[in-house]
């Protein structure tokens, strides 16, 4: 009883999915979906799939237990009574329903694989168009060359002129031409090679002067903090020079006062003598 309701639940499950997919929108959605199942639940060898295998062969097994009973009882000989009706019913039933939930999940399982093929196909058809665009534009590429050799060969033709003789050695001479080009390309290729290593040379040089030359303005910027602290100093010294100066000339002052001061006490006191 159990099993005929999960088949019963089932089939309407397969029913609806069935009748999203039938609707003329959503197609995008369905091929999201389609896209995300085909990458995540693996390839044919899959445990999903082996899932779906063994789920497809009960349902199978179902359907044919079901035809086997309602073929049991329309084969039977026996007096067809209300209860032999009821369970012939009953088995019509599951078998039909068995029978829609296994045609449903094939059907379904047949959408999945042709969804899931398009899409692959769709891809690979993206990618030959990615390649058949390159090969064009390689193919108009080589058309437009073969056209500039193909004027580039007139033009020496016309150069060349008719005479067999006079084109020989005119061709000669543009063979001549093209290798001392090309002697001379090589050497410029090598003076240009030259000169690069030169200027590396050269770069690293005025890296050094630059480093050099920042390394005495530090120096020069710490002499100079040094000559303004010496002349301040000796700003200070030459002032305290001065003070200094004034002091014994005040000393003096006041030493020729103190023996004026002792001259007038003695005179004083001879004077009181």
């Amino acid at each position: 009883m159990l099993l005929n309701h999960l088949l019963f639940w089932m089939m309407l499950s397969e029913a609806a999915v069935c009748l999203l997919l039938s609707l003329p929108v959503g197609q995008g959605a369905s091929q999201a979906v389609i896209r995300f199942l085909s990458a995540r639940l693996g390839g044919p060898n899959s445990t999903a799939s082996s899932i779906g295998k063994v789920l497809l062969t009960l349902v199978a097994l179902f359907f044919l237990s079901d035809v086997n009973t309602v073929y049991k009882y329309q084969s039977s000989d026996a007096m067809w009574s209300d209860g032999l009706r009821i369970r012939l019913l009953t088995a019509q039933r599951d078998m039909y329903i068995s029978g829609f939930c296994l045609f449903l999940f094939l059907l379904l399982r047949l959408v999945y694989h042709s969804m899931e093929k398009n899409l692959r196909l769709e891809k690979s058809l993206g990618a030959m168009k990615k390649q058949a665009e390159g090969a064009a534009a390689g193919y108009k590429q080589l058309l437009e060359e073969s056209e500039t050799s193909k004027a580039q060969m007139d033009k020496l033709q016309k150069l060349v002129g008719a005479d067999d003789k006079d084109g020989v050695v005119a061709m000669k001479k543009l063979l001549d031409e093209n290798s001392s080009l090309t002697k001379q390309v090589e050497s410029l290729k090598k003076e240009l090679k030259a000169a690069e290593v030169k200027v590396d040379s050269v770069k690293k040089q005025a890296e050094g002067q630059s480093a050099a030359f920042m390394k005495l303005m530090d120096e020069k910027t710490a002499s100079d903090k040094q000559v303004d602290s010496q002349k301040t100093l000796e700003a200070t010294i030459a002032q305290q020079k001065e003070e200094i100066k004034a002091l014994k000339t005040e000393r003096d002052s006041l030493k020729s006062q103190v023996q004026d001061y002792d001259f007038m006490f003695a005179d004083a006191k001879k004077k009181a003598e």
